[in-house]
């Protein structure tokens, strides 16, 4: 329990100091908000009561006079423990001891992409504070965002984290940061710190919507003059206003967060549009809108005179909008507003994935607008439910079952043959997986990574789809020609006949099948008998082919295969590309196949059911991991403040309300007044100058 600082506030003073001061960086080099101005020690003064009355850290009872003290700011040296206890992240850390510190050691001087990626944004993160300036804030720093990578490698490491974990880390301890990192990313604000940042572009089209619904002149103003709020506001959610305000509010914002949950991200940013409305109403651009809001965060700890003889920073008049004009966003309305925009969410991100991948594309091939858009869709289709079957991460190659899986979706030939005993659908069963490897291998072969990325898939298509029939006898020669030295020998053409056989058993029927490749066998052992300067004549032809149809009529699938591969064993076939074309071009069915029967037996189209996946992919993708993330969590934190429903009209200042009187008596009680010094009282008058009710 020495971790907790309210345990070191009732340690016995004695003339030998038995106190052990545990926290953040703060500690040692000091804190964005002066001791003295804000208060400190009567803060932590009114604290140490409220321990004594109510109990603390573990045990501690939060009743609405916590609310009260959180939402005028927590003293330094409590900060990170009263984050630990309204965030539920100091019940985490002690049902898991020692785990932070398991996870440091088990992945010690081991790498990967999430740990380059920190290393890229360490001196980044609020370089301002001399804790960052120094190699021990770095290295705490590092240390956090490196474990929660190893924690949690689904996500690993996003931008905007590293923000945030700076901040935490100025009133943390490492072990602390850790945990309450993990309730921010996976309770408090799920999608936030992913690589789409799906959560925080969900809360953005939320947060426009609350806009417009209580500030409908300024929104209309905003579509006239085309001025993007998510220029301005999409950063505030993503850092939680850290990155916006000067530190010292910001982490008074993080104060309210962590005991109440997100919707205060809503009600703040409404009442900083709201405070500045009369200028925003001026606005023009883009440029306008941020320097307004600059300029007004500059200022935010400027005291104003309030018009009751008190001085209030704009911050206080911020935060006084923001619960007694937007009392109406709660949870509630939040949760509903999330779950109307989630699929215009998941397709937005995934249509604007979509054209950045296409608009990087070296070469598109001859394929034309939609068909490279559907063959996006069938590649990473492919891709994502490959990945998550395992359980790993989404990539951008696909390796040969992946590949296999995206020609199955474009036709029936590549699809996965039944498992059972019979010799015909285990030979079937070899001949597809041979064919299959033979296609993968021509798709990947540049590639170093020896995988299909999105540009190999679409040159590989491109001469299936759209060559003509010298073309695709080119690439038919090519794809047996295992050696590349421009001939096929006996091996090459006995493969080649049995995969042709398999194909064309599909595509047409058996006994077509069979003619095309005894043909083909019979003609390629002509054109090389040919090139070596001998001349059959028709009866060692006739012989050859009797030798295959006799044996071979009424044989199954299986024994036809198995004629094959002894077709050519007592002859050296050598054909090269000219020879093969001859061959090609003496039997009907072969010639239709190269020349449009392969290219047919795909279908580059859209299906209903690909529609569905495609929209709801990269949803799918955040709610489900989300979902099971929380399935295995502890139960839902409930607030720790009885929440009212306000009725009061959205441009309604209630002051002297019903409630106002309860939480004041309820908090003089509390507080025993007549116990407190001057400035005791000075920083309650504060309290009841700008909270007048209970949330």
């Amino acid at each position: 329990m020495a971790t907790c600082e309210s345990e070191q506030l009732f340690k016995t003073d004695s003339l030998v100091d038995t106190k052990i001061h545990v926290g953040g960086l703060g500690m040692d080099y000091g804190y964005p908000e002066n001791s003295k101005r804000s208060k400190d020690k009567s803060k932590t003064k009114l604290w140490k009561l409220y321990f004594q009355e109510n109990g603390r850290n573990l045990t501690m009872v939060k009743l609405p006079t916590f609310g009260k003290l959180v939402r005028v700011g927590l003293p330094n040296s409590l900060r990170g423990e009263i984050w630990e206890a309204a965030s539920g992240a100091m019940y985490l850390r002690f049902a898991n001891p020692g785990v932070y510190h398991e996870i440091l050691e088990k992945y010690k001087d081991q790498a990967s992409l999430s740990t380059e990626e920190i290393e890229k944004d360490l001196n980044r993160s609020l370089p301002e504070y001399p804790g960052y300036q120094s190699t021990e804030g770095i290295n705490r720093l590092r240390r956090v965002l490196t474990a929660y990578a190893w924690k949690n490698p689904e996500l690993g490491y996003c931008q905007a984290m590293n923000i945030v974990v700076s901040a935490l880390l100025i009133y943390t301890t490492e072990e602390q940061a850790f945990w309450i990192l993990h309730i921010l990313v996976d309770r408090m604000c799920p999608g936030y710190y992913s690589t789409n940042m799906y959560g925080a572009l969900l809360d953005q089209i939320t947060f426009e919507q609350l806009v417009e619904k209580t500030m409908p002149l300024l929104w209309s103003h905003f579509k006239k003059t085309n001025v993007e709020l998510s220029v301005a506001c999409l950063p505030w959610f993503l850092s939680l206003y850290i990155n916006s305000m000067p530190l010292e509010f910001a982490v008074r914002v993080l104060d309210i967060l962590f005991m109440e949950g997100p919707r205060i991200l809503f009600q703040i940013g409404l009442a900083i549009l709201k405070i500045n409305g009369e200028e925003l109403l001026q606005t023009r651009d883009d440029g306008a809108f941020l320097d307004i809001l600059k300029n007004f965060f500059h200022y935010i700890g400027q005291l104003e005179d309030n018009g009751r003889h008190t001085k209030l920073t704009k911050f206080n008049e911020v935060m006084l909008t923001a619960y007694r004009e937007f009392s109406l966003v709660t949870e509630e309305l939040v949760i509903e507003l999330r779950s109307q925009n989630q699929l215009k969410v998941g397709a937005g991100i995934e249509s604007f994935t979509k054209r950045t991948v296409i608009r990087h594309l070296d070469d598109m091939a001859t394929f034309n607008k939609e068909e490279i858009g559907i063959l996006y869709d069938k590649f990473f289709a492919a891709l994502y439910y490959a990945n998550h079957e395992v359980g790993g991460k989404p990539e951008s190659k696909m390796d040969r079952e992946t590949f296999g899986s995206m020609l199955a979706s474009m036709t029936s030939w590549a699809r996965k043959v039944p498992v059972n005993d019979s010799p015909d659908e285990h030979a079937a069963r070899d001949v597809r997986n041979s064919f299959l490897d033979r296609l993968y291998n021509v798709f990947i072969a540049d590639a170093p990574d020896h995988l299909v990325d999105f540009q190999h898939a679409v040159l590989g298509m491109s001469e299936i789809l759209h060559g003509d029939l010298m073309s695709h006898m080119d690439w038919f020669f090519n794809l047996y020609d295992e050696d590349r030295d421009g001939i096929l020998r006996s091996n090459d053409i006995i493969n080649m006949s049995k995969e042709l056989y398999w194909l064309l058993s599909i595509l047409k029927d058996t006994d077509i099948a069979w003619d095309a490749v005894t043909s083909l066998v019979v003609h390629s052992c002509e054109q090389s008998d040919i090139a070596k300067g001998d001349q059959p004549d028709e009866a060692t032809l006739t012989h050859r082919l009797a030798d295959l149809t006799m044996t071979a009529d009424g044989e199954s699938f299986h024994g036809r295969i198995k004629q094959l591969q002894n077709a050519l064993l007592a002859d050296i076939v050598d054909i090269t590309l000219p020879s093969f074309r001859m061959v090609v071009l003496t039997n009907e069915s072969l010639e239709m196949l190269f020349d449009h029967g392969f290219t047919n037996s795909f279908k580059l189209v859209k299906s209903a059911a690909d529609r569905q996946k495609s929209l709801g992919r990269e949803l799918f993708e955040n709610l489900f991991a989300d979902g099971q993330k929380l399935a295995k969590d502890a139960p839902k934190l409930h607030s720790p403040i009885s929440k009212q429903k306000s009725t009061a009209s959205l441009n309604s200042s209630p002051s002297g309300s019903p409630s106002s009187g309860r939480l004041r008596a309820s908090s003089t009680a509390s507080m025993r007044p007549g116990d407190q010094t001057n400035e005791e009282l000075e920083v309650d008058t504060l309290m009841d100058e700008w909270v007048h009710f209970d949330v």
